[in-house]
């Protein structure tokens, strides 16, 4: 499984416009900074900060980013796939010797 930084890093190889990270995220992924225990409630739970909040929200574009660009791909690849399969009828059609 890929991680958000490496999500982000392709999104930005294939010209997709990404989000900057949250500012103090680059020394940590994304998943890290969610998973830490920086603050915690009276009731021993997490409570969000704005930082983990920032880094949750950017976490949920560049996933969100990522299934969109996978889609587009999956989509371009069938459609290219029909129309080689469409090519090779036309050809294999205009080849048949004539009665």
């Amino acid at each position: 499984m890929l991680t958000t930084d490496q999500k982000e890093a392709i999104l930005r190889r294939a010209g997709v416009s990404v989000p900057d990270q949250p500012a103090g995220a680059a020394d940590a992924s994304a998943r890290e900074l969610e998973a830490s225990d920086v603050a915690t409630e009276n009731d021993g739970t997490r409570a969000p900060t704005s930082h983990q909040e920032a880094t949750a929200l950017w976490a949920q574009t560049i996933e969100t980013l990522y299934v969109e660009y996978g889609a587009r791909r999956a989509a371009k690849s069938l459609r290219d796939a029909e129309d080689a399969r469409q090519l090779d009828a036309l050809q294999r059609a205009g080849q048949q010797p004539r009665a």
